[in-house]
């Protein structure tokens, strides 16, 4: 793994999987179980690829964050690990499976010699964000439009941002919603979720047809006993 760079951090900013089945879910909220296994694989996954870099590594869950609004807890967390002394912090969710220890890598060998970086989502939030201390003002960080699709744009047009240089990766997908799992499964050569997915959404695609064929099978039971008997015909 090489050296250990001693002043750089990454924040794995992130809810529980259970927390997360419960705000998302991706397979019907009858099936917050397959939710949860779905996210258990991405925090595992993230977690693999973050430690695999040079950078310590400091997983800040629900359990761990301090605020009241997304932003307020998201800024309290980079402060935290500037004020233990981090002069670089490089920060990732759990919700991007294309997300590779490779770019992830990469981000922590370009924020040695870049003030910020940032990895764009294709919903205009980002699935990657770093910054040196000296560029970290807190009230401005949590004043910005978190979980808006304006937030990458207001990011890159802040003041504070265009004082530094900044480095950009390539656009990728998180996945928080149904139809961006749709997305995804349609789009992904990767084997374990894909199969996961399509496992899945066999199941709650099965139980949704079984549902709508007991409604059916009981309306139309109802409605027969409710038809009134067959007309008899007199001859005149």
């Amino acid at each position: 793994m090489g050296q250990t760079l001693k002043d750089t951090a990454i924040l794995i900013f992130s809810l529980s999987a259970q927390l997360e089945a419960e705000r998302k879910s991706l397979f019907g909220k009858r099936n917050k179980k397959s939710s949860k296994g779905f996210f258990d694989i991405l925090i595992n996954r993230t977690h693999e690829i973050a430690t695999s870099t040079k950078a310590d590594v400091f997983v800040i869950d629900e359990s761990l964050q301090k605020g009241t609004s997304f932003g307020e807890r998201y800024a309290n967390a980079f402060q935290e690990l500037f004020d233990q002394g981090y002069t670089k912090v490089l920060s990732i969710g759990n919700d991007t499976p294309d997300l590779t220890a490779s770019v992830l890598e990469q981000a922590v060998d370009r924020i040695q010699n870049n003030d910020l970086v940032i990895g764009p989502a294709t919903d205009g939030g980002v699935y990657l964000l770093g910054m040196h201390r000296e560029f970290f003002n807190l009230n401005e960080f949590k004043a910005l439009p978190w979980l808006q699709d304006t937030l990458f744009n207001t990011l890159v047009n802040g003041v504070f941002w265009k004082k530094g240089k900044a480095y950009y990766f390539d656009e990728l997908s998180d996945i928080d919603t149904t139809h961006a799992l749709h997305q995804f499964l349609h789009s992904s050569d990767d084997i374990i979720l894909v199969d996961f997915i399509l496992k899945h959404l066999t199941v709650f695609t099965n139980r949704a047809f079984q549902s709508r064929t007991f409604f059916f099978s009981d309306t139309y039971s109802s409605s027969f006993q409710l038809r009134g008997p067959p007309a008899i015909l007199f001859a005149a």
